[in-house]
């Protein structure tokens, strides 16, 4: 047998990324339905009847094992290896044998982003925007843009529409500017919001196929998701956004139910569900599936134009359903090298 401190040289095959000895092996661990089950039980196979001489058999026997575990594709992850997943996790921009994302698109996006920089750029122009005094756009100008982008200047229901009075009424349109800011693309200047520099520059040179790119990155890695939408942090959701991406490049071709998504999601991470607390009479595993349908396909693959999504009417105390579909957008943005 081996030691359990031997293990802290080696990574978690779950693809946490944390040491095996600090993750999966800890005896307490028991998450109903954890990924590394089978691994576990393929380590208790391996070293069955096995003596080594030394600390350095032990080690070079846990290396050869940890390789093969960390390498193989797994059912759990749709055919991605641990090591494919710590680094969709961990460095989803930096990892070339995995996927690359497009510095410029092969042309101009058809999305909500890229409608709703557009129309604020062209809405900012030459003069700038002289924001309110609690620093946000103009009311005129909000209703404008949702009149060029939704045919309105309303939200709400057609049943119940009130009337856009700040920017943060119109919801898509606030976080596109806050997106936009954190991007480098536009800024306050002398009291008035403009376009950068480098946002002009990239709208000359490759107009919002060059824009598109630099919402995405900064929606993916700074934007905060939790923001406003009431489902709490559930950071993994951000975190994981990568491997969403993989399975609409894997499965989007047909139209299928969100739930496909969401229960690909929750069989990749079971230990999840053990961070939620129920509310509203829901369990964890029906504020799991609600928050990923929303945040994450709807609010960012929907969002974004890599996925087309269908929303049935919410009803009280009824589930939306789903439906999805990749778009061409996908591929045209980012490039999956794995098979």
């Amino acid at each position: 047998m081996i030691n359990g401190n031997t293990y802290h040289s080696f990574p978690c095959p779950c693809g946490s990324g944390k040491p095996f000895d600090e993750c999966c092996f800890r005896p307490h661990n028991k998450k109903s339905g954890n990924p590394m089950d089978e691994v576990m039980q393929a380590l208790k196979e391996a070293q069955q009847h096995r003596e080594f001489g030394s600390i350095k058999d032990a080690n070079q026997f846990m290396q050869e094992f940890m390789i093969r575990q960390n390498t193989k594709p797994r059912d759990a992850f749709a055919g991605l290896s641990p090591a494919e997943m710590r680094s969709i996790l961990n460095t989803p921009f930096a990892a070339p044998d995995i996927a690359t994302v497009a510095d410029v698109l092969p042309q101009n996006p058809d999305c909500t982003a890229a409608a709703l920089f557009k129309a604020l750029a062209d809405a900012i122009g030459d003069k700038g925007l002289k924001p309110t005094a609690t620093g946000n756009l103009p009311r005129n100008t909000v209703r404008e843009i949702s009149i060029v982008i939704n045919g309105t200047d309303t939200f709400g229901t057609e049943r119940t529409p009130y009337q856009l009075l700040k920017e943060a009424d119109y919801f898509d349109l606030h976080l596109i500017r806050i997106v936009a800011g954190y991007a480098g693309l536009i800024r306050k200047y002398k009291g008035r919001f403009i376009l950068t520099k480098k946002c002009r520059t990239i709208l000359d040179r490759h107009g919002m196929a060059g824009i598109w790119p630099e919402l995405f990155r900064v929606y993916a890695e700074q934007y905060n998701w939790a923001y406003r939408d009431g489902y709490g942090p559930m950071y993994l959701l951000q975190r994981s956004f990568l491997f969403t991406l993989y399975l609409l490049h894997r499965f989007g071709s047909e139209k299928r139910d969100g739930l496909f998504y969401a229960n690909a999601f929750l069989r990749a991470f079971p230990a999840f569900l053990d961070e939620i607390t129920p509310m509203y009479s829901k369990s964890p595993e029906e504020i799991a599936i609600s928050s990923y349908l929303h945040r994450v396909i709807d609010r960012f693959a929907g969002f974004f134009g890599l996925a087309h999504v269908e929303k049935s009417d919410w009803k009280y105390g009824e589930n939306r359903v789903y439906q999805v579909r990749a778009l061409p957008l996908l591929d045209q943005a980012i490039r999956f090298h794995v098979p």
